[in-house]
């Protein structure tokens, strides 16, 4: 572990199992800044929540917050909270601890090197079971369930939208398709397929679904002299030339609990690290994830310059958008 004892849980649960019950407990955040001196604070309640909570610990000056990702499930209140923590100079690094598998980072380093070219367009896919994802409750009455909590395959497997941004910058248009399958039980989008343009004109496509029955998840980089292929399930990486020369990474002994302590080190002993990613960097993936559900919902490619100011729609998942006339 990292070391650190002087905590303080804010849950409503009762309950804690006895390796937590050394630690103050209070059952909302307001309890405890007022009875806590705060340094850090990590907030990871539903998507739905998170701005309120970021309010809160902005207005009492808590200047180091780790942001579980998505930043929200709305594009509504966000610029509100980029300004206060702007305003604060608080570090605010979003929880896409992705950015620390170590299959990402030499993606970067190849990318950046120029041995395979320049990248042309990307293909991401990621899909598994949404009832094998907590087996210890009932996923029909989880977070990922309901529209209200923030859940659907677009913000809760915001990830790729995130990594793609990392290895090619910000992204220009978006075009997408989602639908509810019938098969489980629950409101949100089972299953999404999202078409990407970046200002550097890399193209990208990202399947996301809560149905495959084995966790699914790859990118294949398609470069002017080579290919990349990620197989994030598998923990393998290949890189081919136009000389047909591959190249093989692979990281098995690599548990993800270790992407999660790696992030956390990092946002705690507050180094800087070109992995982490910032608020502002956290709000262009969520951007991503909105467009892409308006494309969906108004039948249009969405240019992300010009996000919120099309007629007709609000940008908010928890709510089905009216199409936007021609």
């Amino acid at each position: 572990m990292l070391g650190y004892d002087d905590i303080v849980l804010v849950s409503k649960k009762s309950g804690l199992q006895d390796k937590f019950k050394s630690f103050a407990q209070c059952n909302n955040l307001a309890g405890a800044l007022a009875l806590h001196s705060i340094d850090a604070a990590i907030v990871c309640t539903p998507t739905a929540f998170h701005l309120a909570g970021m309010e809160l610990l902005l207005k009492h000056h808590v200047q180091r917050i780790y942001l579980e990702k998505p930043v929200s499930h709305a594009l509504e209140g966000v610029n509100n909270i980029l300004e206060k923590a702007q305003q604060n100079n608080a570090l605010v690094v979003v929880g896409y601890d992705l950015r620390f598998d170590p299959a990402l980072e030499k993606i970067n380093n190849i990318l950046n090197s120029g041995e395979l070219g320049v990248p042309v367009s990307a293909n991401a896919f990621v899909g598994q079971y949404l009832p094998d994802w907590r087996p210890y409750e009932d996923y029909s009455k989880g977070m990922s369930a309901k529209k209200e909590t923030g859940g659907g395959v677009l913000l809760d497997l915001v990830h790729e939208f995130d990594y793609l941004y990392h290895l090619f910058g910000k992204a220009s248009s978006v075009a997408a398709h989602y639908k509810h399958s019938g098969s489980l039980d629950i409101e949100t989008e089972d299953t999404a397929d999202v078409l990407l343009s970046f200002e550097n004109n890399v193209t990208a496509t990202i399947h996301l679904d809560y149905l495959q029955p084995q966790l699914t998840r790859y990118c294949t980089i398609t470069c002017t002299q080579g290919t990349i292929n990620w197989n994030l399930a598998l923990q393998e990486l290949t890189w081919t030339n136009r000389q047909k020369q591959t190249s093989y990474f692979e990281y098995k002994s690599f548990t993800r609990n270790q992407r999660f302590q790696a992030i956390m080190k990092a946002f705690l002993e507050d180094v800087e690290d070109t992995r982490l990613a910032g608020l502002s960097d956290g709000v262009e993936s969520l951007k991503m994830a909105m467009a892409a559900k308006l494309s969906s919902e108004s039948g249009r490619f969405v240019n992300l310059n010009l996000l919120g100011q099309m007629p007709g729609t609000r940008l908010n998942v928890a709510q089905r958008t009216e199409r936007t006339s021609e």
